[in-house]
């Protein structure tokens, strides 16, 4: 699974803005739906040459069919996961969108598939939050945990060119539900006209240097 991630890597070093979203569909009961798409698109050119040259200024980039075996282990792990089921996971080459979906039974379930694909990534725990993360649920609150220490000072001292594409690439999270939303946690979220959807985005800039959160209570 850890060369999944390489390729996110070397987007974030050497490629132009890209999008982490993460969409959640939550019913009443606690189950629900959710979607984890890693979008490329707009650095798409540069992904494809560096794919081609296999390494770019030390950094190892993996083969298309190293990625697809990759992700063929993170589903395997996921849909392992109890409560977890329908784990699906897509690559479109064309356009260098990942994504990886399933259902859930419950948010322990939903947790417990973040917390594999975390560690895969994150072995040696370099990204690890400081808190609680993932997600809590109960008939009347829907909250987003995540309590990362604050990483100011590494993101100033980064190449500006780092720094560039950090302010440019963002972190988007939608959930929705099937019941209004009273109020919401985050000052930055947006409620849907609906009134039953929420959307924050974020630059990964604000995320790495503390100023922002996709933490967030939902209240029903």
């Amino acid at each position: 699974m850890k060369l999944f991630f390489q390729v996110l890597l070397v987007a974030f070093v050497f490629s132009g803005c890209f999008e982490i979203r993460e969409e959640v569909n939550m019913k009443s009961d606690g189950s629900g739906e959710v979607s984890f798409v890693v979008n490329l698109s707009q650095s798409k050119d540069n992904m494809a040459k560096y794919m081609a040259m296999g390494s770019v200024e030390g950094y190892k980039v993996p083969t298309k069919q190293e990625v697809e075996s990759n992700l063929v282990k993170i589903k395997a792990s996921v849909s392992n996961v109890p409560g977890m089921s329908a784990v699906m996971v897509k690559s479109d080459w064309s356009s260098y969108i990942f994504t990886v979906s399933g259902r859930f039974a419950h948010v322990e379930a939903l947790n417990k598939a973040m917390e594999i694909v975390a560690k895969e990534y994150d072995k040696e725990g370099k990204h690890a939050s400081s808190g609680k993360s993932g997600f809590g649920y109960n008939n009347g609150q829907f909250k987003r945990f995540s309590t990362y220490p604050s990483k100011s000072k590494e993101f100033a001292e980064l190449p500006s060119m780092q720094r560039y594409v950090l302010e440019t690439a963002k972190m988007t999270s939608i959930y929705r539900f099937d019941r209004n939303i009273k109020k919401l946690g985050n000052p930055k979220a947006q409620l849907s006209p609906s009134g039953k959807a929420v959307m924050l985005s974020l630059p990964l800039s604000e995320l790495m240097k503390g100023t922002g959160t996709v933490a967030n209570t939902v209240n029903f």
